[in-house]
This record gives C-alpha cells, structure tokens and sequence, in this order.
C-alpha cells in the first residue's frame, strides 16, 4: 500500500513539472526571479494588439498625397516608417528590459517570433495587391501598405511566418527563460500609390484615417500557449492567442494620418550635395558667411493650387518646404533658441551639433530664397505641423518658385542659397560641418 502511495505522489509530481513548462505571459515583477531582478529585467502589466490598442506615433507624415490620376504611377512610394518595436509596436511602449514572456529552458528551441497581415480582414491584410510585391490592399483606393519584418527582411504575408528566437534574444536564470520586449523586431511600413481599385472602401477627397484594424501583428509562439500558430497558416483563418498574447500591433488607426487627394506636385530636381568653401571661425565671427546658390525644380499637375491653408474636400492646396530630418540637428536648434513662434526651426545644424571631436560649433546655415529673406525650416511632419503657414516652415509652392514651362504638367524652379554663418551669442569652435535637408511639396 505504502509503494502505491509513492508512485501516485512520483506521478502527481511528473504531471506537476509537465505543467510548469509551459510558456506563460508575464505581467508583474512577481513573476521574476531574484536572478532576473538582479540582471535589470522588469516586468508590467501590458495589454495586448487589440484593435486600438496600436502606437499612435509611428512616424507616418500627418498629410499623404494623392494625385487625382496618374500623375503618381503605380509603384510610387507615398510614405514610409522604420518603427520601433519598443516604442511604436503597442498604445503603451515598452521598455527593452520589460519581459513579456516567461518559458522553461526545457522549451528553448521551440520560442518564436510569428507575423503576419489581418488575413481576415478585406482592407488590411486579406488581398495581395500584384502591382508591389509584398503589398496589400488598404482602406484608402489607390493605396497599398507593406510591412516588413527588419531582422529577417521578410515581408508580412497573410500566411505567418516565424523567426526563431536564441539565446541571444532572451535571458535565462537556468530554471527560466525569459522573453523581453527587446527580443521582437522592429518594422518598416511603407505606402504605394497603386493603379488597381478592386478592394477599397474610401476615396475621399481628405479623410483623416480613423479605421481601427491593424495592418498586421508580431506575436510569441511558445509551447502551452493559445498562440501556437504553425508556419504557413492563413491567418484569415488562424489568430490563435488573439489579442491579450500578442504584443505587437502595426496600424494607421489614430496616428493622425490624413489623405488628402487632388492636383498634386512632385520635387523633379535638386542638388544631391550642396559644397560650400571653407571659412575660418575668425571671418565668421566677423560677420562673414560662406555661401552657396542652388536650384530646385517642382512638376505640378495643371491646377494645382499654390497655399498653405488646410486642404478641404473641394480645395487640395500644395505646400512647399525644407525639412530638417536630423533629430539631433532638431534637438540641438531647439536646445539653442533657434525656432520660430510657430515652431519652425530658423537654422539648420550639423547633424551631430555639439558632439565635438572636429564638429564644427557656433555656426549653423540659412536658406535664403531668391529675393534675399531667410526661410523658417521644417522640425517634423506630425500632424500638427500641417497648415501652420511660414512660421512653421511651410511656404506656398509659387511663393519659392517661378513658372518655367507648362504643357502636360507645369514645371517650376526656385534659386536659393545655403549660407554658413555665426550664431549670434554663440562661441564659435572650428571644424566641419555636415547637415541634411530634405525638400517637401506637400498637401497641407
């Protein structure tokens, strides 16, 4: 009796240890090993790719353009966004260190990152659109959006896929496994302009994007959990896990996005590289400047309408400006003063302002347009930045340029000159200076 006894509390045992190896989401410190704790990983409560539940800052421009007719041809790259899984994969960001997942060492080669479009979803993952590999129909006519996984350079499909994750991706305290937030991929997002309307369900003249389905989703597959989806599974009809284990999420919805369509531009010519002549810090400390004209060329379809006033469903007006895409360039005007009521930046920095080690200090350029008045620069394109005029860094398009010639489409040129000067107040260190700009013709 007694021998009975052992063997069902061995067998009661077994069953015990088979249930604890199963993979589990963690959502408090609670859950963490001392040995974790002490490694730096956290643990918080996360809710999952709900609907809603995506980033709202995703690094989409707030205004997309779209030309009334071919004037686009398909194939044409409207927007695009490197995301941050951190930061831009779910409502609430994560931190790199937040564990997510906690699984047995037992499991270790059975731990995966899948991803894939809403399959069953007609506008945001369910049709292939054929003019762009990898591109899928989206809410919006003439527009598709391809997502790509960046660690494995694969573009999400309606059929999942997988990336084993190591132990590189995670930290084991020798009983445990446990999954950060740092172990999933980032995402590229890009928009296409597309000829084909087959799946479609708006073609306004201006709609701010407000359709709550997700584009697709990065999740964890893990033994003895819901999201255990295999390889190659449509996932019209596979969403095992959804929503509460999945983390990630990639959407337009709530990211102030507005498209707006009509008579557009585009930028036709532009230098690559500006070269201006080299200055001592005593010339500039003088009042004297470096300088440098060029030239830039627009084609307009016929009647597009030059201003900066928000377009409306009747009226898509066409702004032009020029965008510092540098953060820390962004950072370090901003730090310095140089910006304009309206937010517009009035310099244009190094790239790495302030880093020392041969960058120069002190200086900075201005654009100037024709007529010899400095041009405010463009911080960012959030959504609030569009409509705000010239002090934001917004000017309309004939403002900058002259007509040239006109037949099919209309092309306009602007001369302005890139001018290294003396910040005021500022002490002047010498080295090099190396900035970006990136010129914008946009709907407003």
């Amino acid at each position: 009796m007694n021998l009975r006894i052992g063997l069902s509390l061995l067998a009661l045992s077994l069953l015990s240890q088979t249930v604890n190896a199963a993979c589990s989401r963690v959502t408090s410190s609670a859950t963490l090993s001392q040995a974790a704790i002490d490694a730096g990983y956290t643990a918080a409560s996360w809710t999952g790719a709900c609907d809603t539940c995506n980033a709202k800052n995703i690094g989409i421009p707030g205004v997309i353009s779209l030309s009334n007719g071919t004037f686009q041809s398909s194939g044409t790259l409207l927007a695009s966004s490197s995301m941050s899984f951190l930061s831009q994969g779910a409502a609430t960001a994560y931190s790199a260190n937040q564990i997510l997942f906690r699984c047995a060492v037992a499991d270790a080669d059975s731990l995966y990152e899948m991803y894939a479009t809403n399959g069953d979803n007609t506008y945001t993952g369910m049709y292939a659109a054929s003019e762009i590999d990898g591109a899928y129909y989206s809410y919006m006519r003439n527009v598709a959006v391809r997502l790509t996984n960046l660690r494995t350079g694969a573009y999400f499909s309606r059929y999942w896929q997988g990336r084993k994750l190591t132990e590189d991706d995670w930290f084991s305290d020798g009983t445990w496994i446990y999954v950060p937030a740092s172990a999933f991929s980032d995402v590229l997002m890009e928009i296409f302009r597309i000829d084909s309307t087959t799946w479609f369900a708006n073609a306004a003249n201006r709609y701010t994007y407000t359709y709550s389905q997700p584009h697709g989703y990065s999740i964890f597959k893990g033994p003895g959990l819901s999201t255990n989806v295999t390889e190659g599974a449509d996932s019209a009809s596979y969403w095992d896990g959804f929503y509460s284990a999945w983390p990630g999420s990639w959407s337009l919805y709530a990211a102030g996005v507005t498209f707006v369509r009509g008579a557009t531009c585009r930028v036709n010519d532009f230098p690559n590289t500006v070269i201006l002549p080299t200055i001592t810090a005593t010339e500039l400390s003088q009042g004297g400047a470096s300088q440098t004209g060029f030239n830039v060329t627009i084609e307009c379809e016929t009647g597009a309408v030059s201003s900066t006033s928000v377009s409306t469903t009747s009226s898509a007006n066409v702004s032009m400006g020029f965008l510092v895409n540098q953060p820390k360039a962004v950072a370090a005007a901003t730090s310095l003063g140089l910006v304009t009521s309206g937010g517009g930046l009035t310099w244009l920095l190094d790239n790495n302002y302030g880093a020392g080690a041969g960058e120069a200090s002190g200086v900075g350029i201005r654009i100037y347009k024709s007529d010899g008045s400095a041009l405010n620069l463009l911080p960012n394109l959030t959504a609030s930045s569009y409509g705000q005029g010239n002090p934001r860094g917004w000017y309309a398009f004939r403002d900058l340029t002259t007509l040239v010639s006109s037949g099919s489409t209309e092309i306009y040129a602007g001369d302005f000159t890139a001018s290294l000067e003396a910040i005021n107040q500022q002490p002047i260190t010498a080295g090099t200076v190396n900035a970006q700009l990136q010129i914008m013709v946009s709907f407003q």
